[in-house]
């Protein structure tokens, strides 16, 4: 039976954000009918308003960081029931991509389209997720290897957040770079993808935690959540400010969180020798990198052995990896609560200040409240 429900459509690129009713067909097979609970509001979503649905056609159903409650499965789902809780997952291995059939399923392409379930109430246009789940919605159908299950007790408010920012931090921490114990870390951009980076890195054992940022206000929750050190980047340089901590000889490892595609040069500058720098934000098509390569600079690339890395979500298999990180989350290792700044309600004007607070910095996530657990 066809699921009537509220979704936050955008109909063209650049356009506005609009609550409207939409249908959802019962799941097909492999597939399952999620309730969602909460949404966090993620720059990927600002990024495919702007730049076009990840290549998915508009109208789009935004939203892809979501968590909630099982309701239908499909045929074929052995491994999921309704009833259970589960964090929605873009970055899945597709299984069929080259990476994949040479077993590098990290380095995954995530080829996934939305199931074809959805559509607009009244016009039957279909709609497609953004990042192939459409979290933004009270109900959204999607491909089961998606939804990954978490323990009942698992705030759903909170790892929600690993359907995205946080995941994608921490693994570019745990996975792309591999932080070991007693490395030095620098992480340039303190929203939800850093301060996932932040911890990561704290959770396999850096020693040192040097948080960049051009908003002193985020280095209180910073701290909180591992900094040993904080760099106003608004300040001055904060590449000669990085090296001057660590007396001249730069970081080990030095993420770039922020979506600018000059600052992935930055991030190069910062380590020192042999040091890896993991590029992490998603910048603007048509961006170009620059890096410093030669001469007797300490910041240059060559023949300072620096290595750069791109990081596609935190190169996550989530069915090994969130189970792992909603322990950490559940002990007390990994604090999501630290990363939410504000709850939100579902309406126009709550995702339209929940955008607006985003973009000018002034959040690390609102987390939307979409429905009860």
């Amino acid at each position: 039976m066809t699921e009537q429900a509220r979704g936050a459509v955008v109909r063209s690129q650049g356009g506005e954000i609009a609550i409207e009713p939409i249908e959802v067909d019962p799941p097909a097979q492999g597939e399952v009918l999620v309730r969602v609970v909460a949404n966090g509001i993620c720059h990927s979503d600002s990024w495919a308003i702007d730049h076009g649905n990840w290549g998915e056609p508009f109208p789009m159903l935004l939203g892809h960081e979501g968590a909630g409650v099982i309701e239908q499965i499909g045929s074929g789902v052995t491994d999921l029931a309704p009833g259970d809780h589960v964090v929605l997952a873009w970055a899945v291995p597709c299984g069929r991509c080259r990476a994949c059939l040479r077993g590098a399923v990290r380095r995954c392409d995530h080829g996934w389209t939305q199931p074809p379930r959805l559509r607009i109430a009244g016009t039957g246009e279909p709609l497609t997720g953004t990042l192939s789940l459409g979290t933004l919605a009270t109900h959204t159908v999607v491909h089961a290897a998606q939804a990954i299950r978490v323990p009942a007790e698992a705030d759903l408010t909170r790892v929600c957040l690993l359907g995205c920012g946080a995941s994608t931090g921490i693994g570019a921490a745990v996975n792309t770079a591999g932080v070991w114990p007693g490395a030095t870390v620098a992480v340039i951009g303190l929203g939800g993808i850093g301060l996932g980076a932040l911890q990561g890195a704290k959770i396999a054992g850096a020693g040192r935690l040097i948080a960049v940022d051009l908003v002193a206000a985020k280095f209180d929750i910073a701290r909180r959540l591992g900094a040993t050190d904080t760099v106003d980047a608004s300040a001055g340089d904060a590449v000669a400010a990085v090296r001057a901590l660590t007396g001249g000889e730069g970081v080990d490892v030095a993420f770039e969180a922020t979506g600018n595609a000059r600052v992935v040069s930055q991030a190069v500058a910062m380590v020192g020798r042999s040091g890896l720098a993991v590029a992490i934000g998603v910048p603007a098509p048509d961006s170009e990198i620059t890096l410093a390569w030669g001469g007797d600079r300490p910041e240059a690339a060559y023949p300072n052995k620096a290595s750069l890395l791109v990081t596609d979500g935190g190169d996550p298999i989530p069915a090994e990896d969130f189970p792992t990180w909603v322990g950490w989350f559940l002990d007390g290792h990994l604090d999501l609560d630290g990363m939410v700044t504000r709850e939100a309600g579902f309406t126009e004007e709550d995702l339209d200040e929940a955008f607006r607070a985003m973009l000018a910095g002034e959040v690390v996530r609102t987390v939307v409240r979409i429905g009860d657990v």
